[in-house]
């Protein structure tokens, strides 16, 4: 609300005032305050190509004269490795000494008049872009923040009194060293709040309600939105004794479960469907046994809640995604023409017994995740055939229930430029009827939500169909509460954690997809994955108990399926034949580890009434202080508290400074400091990871110094460009401003090296590195040359930011004074790409002793030298050196004891690689079929 006061004050005490005063209009200690309208955006379709999606400049004009194609230039690309955007954008780039000109434009012919605002999204090096984006007047100058780091940017609004030409413009002048890129350029328009139309009613206001979370209200999602969550594992848990409770820690039945859910704010439940997921001896495959008769059950207590249901046949007897869509047991051999009957039989009879039971079905999904296949079949010709069967029995079913059933077809990995504008038009080419088209969308590995909205957007408005998100969830902790390893987990890179580790992080995670599909035309709701598939009993592995509750977890996962997979189902399944366990999600529940809600249960209520916290602090960050042995260590000063709001504060802390002194004292190693803050007046407890590393013996071991002490041999490269060097490079980069940049469009081969003298001792060397794209052939290995002694182990890439840790550890030295040399060695195909980065040396112990003294025992005690005090023979004073023909024989027989101890120790490597390890895997496999419930 707009604040004004008009305030009079008396400049003379002369008769005039009063007649002054007399003749002013005045509010004298008062306030006028004026209604702000809300004003709605919506989406235009002015700007021909803003996404870039037709993988080309349709519409678009660029001009880049200094554009060489190698150091200097602009493309529209896909970044397979990048997590926020996997769609199509344009890339520009400039290597050169000096800034390159580049102009990106597009003239909107004949704009109506109206009021507007434009939007675009980049990410780019860590610096000033150089380049401003422009229309009708207002300009951003475009900053950014470093690989895949997207940032929105919105221009001011402007008006348009009558149509007109318009010209959007990316121009400016690339710095040098800078590279970016662009993407999804619209334009808004402003709304007539007074027009009449769909989604113009007049509402009433409510207050939000009050909450232990902060939630915005969302526009759009009305009672009509579907809000659901699939709870597929729910009859498994309670067969294994999982206990559910309300708010106010009331134990809740089977029906009262659901109907607690329904008070949430759910209005849809969704329910996995598997043909027959046993060993055909009885024993369940898990991941909650969800047969048909599982599925009528849990679908009973939904439908007496008030609830639909949405049936989701996986057209298999196990999990089915991208990974494998393995066909039912009873369906291997069938033909696609038998198949495709089998599907059309399956699925009426299914939902006939559902109906007859009185499950209200208001949504059948033919597959689920079918990017790669469906029941077994991988052809779009196939896997069309497969689709058509099924919702040709849901439309037989619908019609003789004269009630509508509507059919969705489910895929995932939205990210991928051009994957669902493929999959949509497949499906129109094989003319498959269906209603829905369904995305899994996971916050951690599926892209941006503009670019969600962006591709369901484009299905809706070009085949006419509705739109949802069948799967998402987020973790509210990255513990776990089971004893089984969740999918996400403390230490785990590559996935995106955008919201906070948090309950609020978790409810904020849900509104943002929800807030999403409500804003897409044909956007019709949003299911929430397992929010209850907890721990049958919670684990902690530094409890007293720890086994014995492990142990009778892994029992109730076995016997009633209440983990991911059973140890059953390792002849079916690829991935369960090692991996079976529990839940890999409990920390994404809406659930704590002993079954009590958490706020985000209401999440559905509150995107409909906005919910309102008091200020609360939910976590304190700390940062990590990593050191190496004899250098400084200075905790940090402050601490960042952040609140539920989403606002920070740093507060000062005080270290346990006798804590410190310990950790000093102690040495290498991993320590937690203590210490305290006040936050509102109220003293909280805080720990920093103290990290002291041993001394790093390598120079420029993280190339902060560039080529200093290293030694490069880029020996593939025969033309002198791209290849290997030390780079400052912000998004390649584990520490610091500098790394070990490679990539070449010829075979790479190269080598890095430095040379070290050290003393006597057992030593360790290490380094980190990632990167792609380097073929399936490749050969990364790091290696450290002791003498004619080389001793290496082999890595490999995965990905972008996903840092490999190799380490070569008992590097043994002998003599004081010797130089080493140590270094990378790497192979890779033309295109492959990454960077190395924080190498080290550490010394972790003594040399083993060159003599065996007397006594039984030959192990050293602590504080002993093993050939001068320990009793027996040999303990006499060595005698003085001299150069007589027997002293060299005592050399070479010395070095022939060494030679011959390494041989020893690399063949027991050998015979316990190539011979025990397989003999124990072949005994486990035994005792895993006479214990089949033991999780090795």
């Amino acid at each position: 609300m707009k604040r004004r006061s008009v305030f009079v004050r008396a400049l003379s005490v002369f008769s005039m005032v009063s007649v002054v005063l007399a003749q002013m209009p005045i509010v004298a200690n008062a306030e006028e305050e004026e209604e702000k309208e809300e004003k709605t955006w919506k989406k235009t379709d002015y700007i021909e190509n803003g996404d870039f999606e037709k993988g080309d400049l349709s519409g678009w004009s660029v001009s880049m004269p200094d554009d060489d194609g190698e150091n200097v230039g602009s493309k529209i690309k896909v970044d397979e490795w990048a997590n926020n955007n996997k769609t199509n954008i344009f890339n520009y780039w400039n290597n050169n000494a000096d800034g390159a000109e580049l102009s990106l434009s597009q003239t909107i012919k004949n704009l109506p008049a109206g009021s507007y605002r434009l939007s675009f999204e980049a990410d780019g090096a860590t610096s000033q872009s150089g380049m401003t984006v422009s229309i009708a007047g207002e300009d951003i100058d475009v900053e950014t923040t470093g690989w895949d780091s997207w940032s929105v940017f919105t221009t001011e609004e402007f008006t348009v009194e009558d149509k007109e030409d318009i010209t959007v413009s990316f121009s400016g002048k690339v710095e040098s060293g800078y590279w970016g890129d662009v993407d999804n350029f619209v334009l808004y328009t402003l709304e007539d709040s007074s027009a009449e139309g769909p989604g113009q009613e007049e509402t009433e206001e409510t207050d939000p309600v009050d909450s232990e979370i902060n939630v915005e209200k969302v526009a759009g999602c009305d009672d009509n939105f579907i809000t659901g969550v699939d709870v597929s594992s729910y009859l498994s848990e309670k067969n294994s004794g999982v206990k559910y409770y309300d708010f106010d820690g009331n134990e809740l039945s089977n029906q009262g479960f659901f109907d607690f859910l329904h008070d949430c704010g759910v209005n849809y439940v969704r329910i996995r469907v598997w043909n027959d997921p046993t060993d055909g001896n009885g024993n369940g495959y898990g991941g909650g046994n969800c047969d048909i008769e599982t599925a009528v059950k849990i679908g009973k207590w939904v439908t007496n809640a008030g609830m639909k249901v949405l049936i989701d046949f996986h057209y298999s007897d196990f999990w089915a995604d991208p990974g494998k869509q393995t066909a039912p047991k009873a369906w291997k051999s069938m033909s696609i023409d038998e198949k495709s009957e089998a599907v059309e039989k399956y699925t009426k009879d299914s939902l006939d017994k559902l109906i007859d039971a009185g499950v209200n079905v208001g949504m059948v999904q033919i597959g689920n995740e079918t990017n790669n296949g469906v029941a077994g079949e991988k052809s779009w010709e196939n896997m069309s055939k497969i689709f058509s069967a099924g919702s040709k029995a849901v439309r037989a079913v619908s019609k003789n229930l004269d009630n509508d059933i509507l059919v969705a077809v489910h895929f995932t990995n939205p990210e991928t430029s051009g994957r669902y504008a493929g999959y949509a038009k497949k499906l129109d080419e094989y003319g498959v009827d269906y209603d829905v088209f369904a995305s899994s969308y996971y916050p951690y590995w599926h892209g941006t939500l503009s670019n969600l909205k962006s591709v369901l957007s484009d299905i809706a408005d070009t085949y006419d169909k509705k739109v949802m998100v069948a799967e998402t969830s987020y973790v509210h902790t990255l513990k776990d509460g089971d004893g089984h390893t969740n999918t996400e987990y403390e230490g785990k890179s590559g996935d995106a954690l955008n919201f906070d580790i948090s309950v609020q992080g978790q409810a904020d995670s849900v509104r943002s997809v929800i807030d999403t599909v409500a804003s897409i035309d044909d956007g019709i709701g949003v299911f929430y994955w397992e929010p209850a598939w907890i721990p049958v009993k919670a684990y902690d592995a530094d409890a007293e108990d720890a086994a014995d509750v492990l142990a009778g977890n892994k029992e109730a996962w076995e016997k009633y399926g209440s983990g991911w997979a059973s140890s059953y189902a390792g002849a079916y399944d690829k991935d369960a034949k090692d991996w079976y366990g529990g839940s890999a999600v409990d920390n994404e529940a809406w659930f704590d580890f002993e079954g009590h809600a958490l706020a985000s249960a209401k999440i559905y209520s509150y995107v409909r009434s906005g919910a309102k916290a008091p200020l609360s602090v939910i976590r304190i960050d700390v940062e990590a202080v990593t050191v190496e042995l004899g250098e400084d260590v200075v905790l940090p000063e402050s601490a960042s508290v952040v609140y539920n709001d989403g606002s920070k504060v740093d507060a000062k802390v005080t270290w346990d400074e006798a804590k410190l002194a310990e950790a000093m004292e102690a040495g290498a190693g991993e320590y937690e400091i203590p210490g305290t803050l006040v936050v509102n007046d109220e003293t909280k407890n805080v720990t920093c990871k103290l990290t002291i590393n041993p001394k790093n013996l390598l120079v420029n071991g993280s190339f902060e110094d560039g080529n200093k002490a290293w030694t490069i041999s880029d020996i593939k490269n025969a033309d002198g460009n791209n290849g290997v060097s030390i780079q400052a490079d912000s998004s390649n980069v584990r520490t610091g401003q500098m790394s070990l940049k490679f990539w070449d469009n010829e075979e790479i081969y190269y080598t890095v090296e430095q040379k070290v003298t050290v003393d006597k001792g057992v030593y360790k060397l290490g380094a980190f590195v990632e990167g792609g794209d380097c073929g399936d052939a490749a050969e990364f290995k790091l290696y450290a040359v002791v003498g004619e002694n080389n001793l290496s182990t082999d890595t490999g890439v995965t990905g972008w930011q996903n840092w490999a840790n190799p380490e070569v550890t008992d590097i043994i030295v002998n003599t004081d004074s010797t130089e080493i040399t140590v270094g990378v060695s790497v192979k890779a195909a033309a295109g492959g790409w990454g960077a190395w980065d924080d190498f080290y040396l550490y010394k972790t112990g003594e040399a083993p002793s060159e003599e065996i003294g007397g006594g039984d025992d030959p192990t050293p005690v602590p504080g002993d030298d093993p050939v001068i005090d320990n009793p027996g023979e040999g303990n006499q004073d060595d005698p003085a050196p001299s150069d007589t023909p027997s002293d060299d024989n005592k050399d070479k027989e010395k070095e022939a004891v060494e030679k011959t101890v390494q041989e020893i120790i690399k063949a027991v490597d050998t015979f316990v690689k190539q011979v025990v390890v397989p003999v124990v895997k072949e005994i486990i496999k035994v005792v895993k079929k006479i214990f089949g419930w033991f999780r090795w």
